[in-house]
C-alpha cells in the first residue's frame, strides 16, 4: 500500500498528504491508474481521521492529480490526451512548451468570472491595436519582466509568431536581405521562405551573436534589419552580456540596422534588461504569453517607435484585423492578481530542476543550455549525423529536432535540439532522456551506397 512521507512537511496534514501525491506522481513513484489506499485504511496507518484523508484526497482531487470512482476507490489520473501528430506512447522532446497543468486545475472552474471589460467589448471588434486596458496590462507584464514600455508603443498580436510575421512584412520586401544568428529560430526561417526574403546567417559565440561577424554582414549584405534573441536564445540558450549587448548597439547604430528582438523566453534569463533600451529607436521589441503563460491564448505584442508602430499595425489590421480581446482581459486580470507572475515563476523553478535532470542523465555528453533554459543543444559523436541520429531516438519513440531545422547557411552542426518542457512529468522526461542517451552509445547506422 502506499504510504506518504510526512516528516519534513508542514502545514495542515491534509495538504500534506496532498502534497505527498505530487511529489510522488512528478518522481514516477505514482503511475497513471495506481490506486490509492482506502480512505479508512490510510487512516489507520498515519494516525489521523478519517475526514483529514477525505480532504487531502478532495485537494489532490482539485489538482487534477486523482479521480474517485465508487465502489472501485481512488486512483491516480493520466495526462489527458492531446490531439498529437504521433501515435500513443511517443515522447516529444521537439516542442518546447512547460504546461502548467495544476494552474490550469485551479483556473478553469473560475476562468471567465472575473473580466476587466464588459463583453460587449471583448466579443466585438477591437481596437487596432488592441484596447487600451489591454495594452496597459501588456506594459504593465513587460515591466515585471524587466523591459518598462509605453502602451502607446504596444501592438497586440496573436502571439510572437504573428508579432514576426507583421514586423518583417512592415520592415522588408520580397528579395531583402534578413540578417540572423548563424542558427536560429526555426519559425523565422519559415516566415523568411514565404515572404521570399533572404536570410544571411551571422556567426555566433558563447554570448550569441559576434560583433565582428555582424560588421562583416552588413558591409557585404548592406542588409537594413537584424533579427535576433539576445536572451536565452533559441536553439542555444546563449546570453549576452551588457557589453556584449552594447556592443551590438553600436553595430546597429554604424550601419543603420532596425533589430528585431525576439524576447519570448527573456523571462527566463538572469539578465533582466534585454538590447531594446540601449537603442530604442531602431528596434522592434516581440515577445508573447506563449512561454510565459499558455500558448493557447495566442497573445502577444510588439513594442516600437511611432514610425514602425503604424507600419506594423497596418499588417496586423491586413492579416487578421485584431486580435481577440479574450485573452487579453484573461491576462490583465492574472498580472492584477498575481496569477501570471505566480505561473512564471513556476516555470523558471521547475526549468531549473529539469535542467538538473537532464545534467545527471547525461554526464559525460557535450551540450550547450542554460541552467535555467526549456532547451538544450546536444552536440553528437563523430559516428553520427544530426538526421540520422534523429531517426535511431525515433524509432526508440522520442522526437527531438535536427540541426538542419535551425541553420541559415551552409553551417550545419552534427547536433540536435531537446526541449525539457514538453512531458507532463519529470518522470516522462527522464524516460525520454534515458531513452536519448542510450542511444548515443549506439552504433551509427552504415552509409548506403549512392548507385
Amino acid at each position: 500500500m502506499w504510504l506518504p512521507n510526512l516528516e519534513t512537511r508542514r502545514g495542515p496534514v491534509y495538504r500534506a498528504i496532498a502534497d505527498a501525491i505530487d511529489d510522488d506522481v512528478q518522481k514516477g513513484a505514482l503511475r497513471a491508474g495506481a490506486r490509492l489506499p482506502p480512505h479508512r485504511d490510510l487512516a489507520d496507518h498515519l494516525g489521523v481521521t478519517v475526514t483529514t484523508i477525505t480532504r487531502a484526497y478532495a485537494e489532490a482531487s482539485r489538482r487534477g492529480l486523482i479521480s474517485g470512482h465508487v465502489g472501485r476507490g481512488t486512483f491516480i489520473r493520466g495526462a489527458e490526451p492531446d490531439e498529437s501528430e504521433y501515435e500513443p506512447g511517443v515522447l516529444d522532446l521537439s516542442v518546447n512548451i512547460l504546461m502548467p497543468d495544476k494552474e490550469v486545475v485551479h483556473l478553469e472552474a473560475h476562468l471567465f468570472q472575473r473580466r476587466t471589460l464588459p463583453w460587449t467589448q471583448l466579443l466585438g471588434y477591437a481596437p487596432k491595436r488592441g484596447h487600451l486596458r489591454h495594452r496597459q496590462a501588456m506594459a504593465a507584464w513587460l515591466k515585471h519582466m524587466g523591459m518598462p514600455v509605453d502602451p502607446e508603443s504596444i501592438v497586440l498580436t496573436a502571439g510572437a509568431q504573428h508579432g514576426l510575421a507583421t514586423s518583417m512584412a512592415a520592415l522588408l520586401d520580397p528579395g531583402d536581405v534578413l540578417l540572423t544568428e548563424e542558427l536560429t529560430y526555426s519559425g523565422v526561417r519559415l516566415i523568411a521562405q514565404q515572404m521570399r526574403l533572404k536570410p544571411r546567417g551571422v556567426a555566433m559565440d558563447g554570448e550569441g551573436l559576434r560583433p565582428d561577424a555582424l560588421e562583416a554582414a552588413c558591409r557585404s549584405t548592406r542588409a537594413r534589419v537584424l533579427y535576433c534573441m539576445p536572451r536565452m536564445q533559441n536553439p542555444l540558450s546563449t546570453v549576452m552580456s551588457e557589453k556584449r549587448r552594447r556592443q551590438i548597439a553600436a553595430v546597429a547604430e554604424k550601419y543603420r540596422l532596425t533589430v528585431i528582438e525576439d524576447d519570448t523566453y527573456g523571462f527566463l534569463s538572469p539578465e533582466r534588461t534585454p538590447l531594446r533600451p540601449l537603442i530604442p529607436h531602431r528596434t522592434v521589441y516581440v515577445t508573447s504569453l506563449s512561454k510565459s503563460l499558455f500558448p493557447g491564448m495566442r497573445l502577444g505584442c510588439a513594442v516600437a517607435p511611432a514610425p514602425m508602430i503604424e507600419k506594423i499595425t497596418r499588417a496586423v489590421w491586413a492579416t487578421m484585423i485584431s486580435t481577440s480581446p479574450i485573452g487579453a482581459d484573461l491576462l490583465s486580470g492574472w498580472i492584477e492578481d498575481g496569477t501570471a507572475a505566480r505561473i512564471a515563476a513556476w516555470k523558471r523553478s521547475e526549468g531549473a530542476a529539469r535542467q538538473m535532470m537532464a545534467r545527471r542523465l547525461l554526464e559525460g555528453e557535450k551540450y550547450q543550455t542554460h541552467p535555467t533554459s526549456h532547451h538544450l543543444w546536444l552536440s553528437l559523436p563523430q559516428r553520427w549525423t544530426s538526421d540520422a541520429f534523429v531517426a535511431q531516438v525515433r524509432s526508440r519513440g522520442v522526437v527531438v529536432n535536427a540541426s538542419s531545422e535551425f541553420a541559415v547557411g551552409d553551417h550545419m552542426p552534427r547536433a540536435v535540439r531537446l526541449c525539457l518542457g514538453t512531458p507532463r512529468t519529470r518522470a516522462g522526461l527522464e524516460q525520454a532522456l534515458t531513452r536519448v542517451a542510450e542511444c548515443l552509445q549506439d552504433r551509427a547506422p552504415a552509409a548506403r551506397a549512392v548507385v
